[in-house]
Parts: structure tokens; C-alpha cells; sequence
């Protein structure tokens, strides 16, 4: 069984079986206009309408009833809003914690 999980983390977070680590895309705090966003509204925003992140950590049995895995540590990933939980790292950052078929698309890097 090939694993996949990223050895060293700031993060402190070690995904177990199936699970994957998402660091949530930042949303911005300030418009292109200028015009700040306060910080609820910004909370608001990240519950409802944050579907995107980077991997940074997989568990070892990640698709491991797949042909192939789906992401890799690294891959900007697209994810259900509902799923998996928040839990914030030892860098002070807020991570998602989501199952491996949640993952519904990866971003292509142009």
C-alpha cells in the first residue's frame, strides 16, 4: 500500500485512513474596489461558499479502492462545501479535514 501523507507538517494535523487535509483558500479582506470586508461577513463567506483549497496531507488508505488517486499533496482541489470539519493547526491556520471521494475536481495549474 503506498502512502501518501506529507511526512513533515506545520500544521500538526496527521489525516487517518481515508481522510485528506485541505488548507482552505484565503478569502480576501478587502474588495478590488477597496472596500473592507468586516470580519463576519468574511466568516460568513468561508462557511458558506469555501469550496476550493490546496492538499497538504493525505491519509494512507486515500483512494485506495480507486484505480489511481484522484489528488496529491500540492493539487488546488474543488470540495463540497458541507463536507468534512474544520480544525484549526498548530500554525494557527483553519483546515478542512474531508473524505478522499469529496474531492470532486482538481484545479489544472495554467
Amino acid at each position: 500500500m503506498q502512502t501518501y501523507m506529507n511526512k513533515s507538517t506545520t500544521h500538526g494535523i496527521k489525516p487517518v485512513g481515508h481522510r485528506i487535509v485541505v488548507l482552505p483558500k484565503e478569502v480576501e479582506e478587502k474588495t478590488e474596489s477597496g472596500i473592507i470586508i468586516n470580519v463576519g461577513t468574511q466568516k460568513l463567506r468561508e462557511e458558506l461558499a469555501q469550496v476550493d483549497g490546496i492538499v497538504v496531507a493525505m491519509g494512507t488508505t486515500c483512494y485506495s479502492d480507486q484505480p489511481e488517486p484522484w489528488c496529491k499533496v500540492g493539487d488546488i482541489v474543488i470540495f463540497g462545501k458541507y463536507s468534512g470539519i474544520f480544525r484549526k493547526g498548530n500554525d494557527e491556520k483553519m483546515y478542512r479535514v474531508v473524505n478522499d471521494l469529496d474531492i470532486v475536481a482538481v484545479i489544472e495549474k495554467e
